[in-house]
């Protein structure tokens, strides 16, 4: 045994040896979708429930465990974190605007003016066409969604395994193949909770039986915050196309494994009675310590030709493929979360899949010298787009003025000589939303009740946006923060309230006027 760890311990150093650089992925914002809090810009963290944005007020905000609600000066806020509650509809492009903005919506028509969208977060918005960078066509072969949620517990197979070993990727591997670990007891559980499922320990187990298409799109935002902290640890086993919706390791399926710093693809079949875990490739290595602490991963699957695409936030960080016969045996989904800090599931969502492989959020910021549209066979075609409508691009090429079908376009970008520069920061009295879609916008708050957001936007003007779509919104840009992030306790919350009374400073809070 000493000799199998001691090659087995070599093996692992010539690997990280040889190992490709770790990749970064961009930030969502931060936001954390199992906390609403507002957060300082001294640090403070004032945790509760959003009751409305007034324009004479400021925030009304109801705190932990304090009466009457807070009204708090927006001139002190870093950010405002919400439970968002909207889901996101599918089917819908992304638009890129010059000033790194980004909203999904249906793009009814573009020429060489204005671009006009609807069934976006802000409803039908129409804008200049010099504000446009990019957009990422939703095509008719995006495929029928299988499903959508969770909505409820229903269907969902809750659990604790038992030899769910803690920890992302340090399991034991001699010959590229897993080593019996010894089984560890855990207490966690998964349960379902405001749309979406949260774990609260190691070991806790999630799974539901699943269609899975021939060609799928497996997607889910997972928030891995911890109250208190910028950024917690994270590492969780997906189980596809398993027939055991009980247990992560004794199952034919194939295993994703998820962490801040990595992920890997296994193949799990049985040999000799025994199931046996073999990885496919090497290990992805992925940055995302400096993200805050919720990502959207998107798992593309073929199960004919065997090859997987993984992307996070947009971006492809790897591409396996299994030169054995399909290991999964069944139709099942299995969510394990592999560390104590709580874990939050969501938005998950399973569709066909069209086969073209993704388009990372870093190939949008490219402006080439002509328009141009990408095929999804990644042909190109360059020019001048002259107009889009009627699910058609119309582009004057060297050969002539051509129709490309929106259908057959993957990616659309536009020439750095048509764009106007905008600012890439919003500007005095804006603020910045994070949306749930992963949409930016810049915007200045006029009000916000109930689920509407009265905003004047820079780019397309006044506009109604769906509350229920915001997952975070930033003040004061250009203001110095403190990233401390301290939960203050009602004892401290209330000092901080008398100290303003008496003029002694204390949080920048509106007290309440007089009745």
């Amino acid at each position: 045994m000493y000799f199998i760890f001691l090659g087995a311990l070599m093996a692992t150093i010539s690997i990280q040896a040889a190992r490709a650089p770790m990749m970064s992925v961009p930030a969502l914002g931060k936001a954390s979708a199992n906390v609403e809090a507002v957060y300082m810009l001294n640090g403070d963290v004032i945790s509760g429930k959003f009751l409305k944005f007034d324009p004479k007020f400021g925030l009304i905000w109801e705190a932990n465990n304090i009466k009457p609600a807070l009204q708090i000066d927006p001139s002190g806020i870093d950010r405002v974190t919400f439970i968002g509650t909207g889901n996101i509809p599918s089917g819908r492009s992304r638009v890129i605007l010059t000033n790194g903005n980004a909203l999904s919506g249906q793009l009814d028509l573009a020429d060489a003016q204005r671009v006009v969208m609807s069934h976006t977060p802000a409803g039908q918005i129409e804008f200049n066409r010099a504000h446009l960078k990019a957009i990422i066509p939703a095509t008719t072969a995006a495929g029928k969604i299988v499903f959508s949620g969770p909505s409820s517990e229903e269907d969902w197979v809750f659990g604790s395994s038992k030899n769910a070993a803690a920890g992302g990727f340090g399991n034991l591997l001699f010959g590229g193949r897993a080593l019996p670990m010894p089984a560890k007891k855990n207490s966690g559980k998964f349960e379902f909770k405001a749309g979406a499922i949260t774990s609260n320990g190691t070991g806790a187990t999630a799974g539901r039986k699943v269609e899975f298409p021939d060609k799928a799109l497996i997607e889910f935002d997972l928030d891995w915050s911890t109250t208190g902290r910028n950024s917690g640890y994270f590492s969780l086993n997906v189980n596809l196309f398993t027939d055991n919706l009980k247990s992560p390791s004794n199952g034919s399926s194939y295993a994703l494994k998820l962490s801040q710093t990595g992920a890997n693809l296994a193949r799990q079949s049985k040999e000799n009675g025994d199931f046996m875990s073999e990885r496919l490739g090497p290990n992805a290595r992925v940055n995302l310590t400096g993200i805050g602490s919720r990502a959207r991963f998107s798992l593309r699957t073929n199960k004919k030709a065997r090859s997987f695409f993984l992307s996070i936030n947009g971006v492809q960080i790897a591409n396996w493929k299994d030169k054995e016969a399909f290991a999964g045996k069944g139709n099942g989904l299995l969510f394990t979360s592999r560390a104590a800090s709580p874990l939050k599931i969501s938005n998950i969502r399973i569709s066909q899949w069209d086969g073209s492989k993704p388009i990372a959020t870093t190939d949008t910021t490219i402006s080439p010298k002509q328009d141009t549209i990408r095929l999804v066979n990644d042909d190109t075609v360059t020019g001048t787009i002259t107009r889009i409508e009627d699910g058609k691009v119309k582009i004057k090429s060297s050969f002539g003025e051509v129709d490309i079908p929106w259908a057959n376009s993957s990616l659309i970008q536009f020439s750095k000589s048509s764009q106007e520069t905008g600012d890439k920061k919003p500007g005095k009295g804006m603020v910045r939303a994070t949306l749930k879609d992963g949409g930016i916008l810049d915007f200045k708050l006029i009000s916000w009740v109930e689920d509407k957001l009265e905003v004047e936007s820079p780019i397309f003007g006044k506009a109604t946006l769906n509350g229920t779509m915001v997952n975070s919104l930033s003040f004061n840009a250009s203001s110095k923060r403190n990233s401390s992030d301290k939960t203050l306790t009602k004892k401290e919350l209330k000092k901080l309230q008398r100290d303003k009374e008496k003029g002694e400073g204390g949080l920048p809070l509106i007290l309440p006027p007089k009745k």
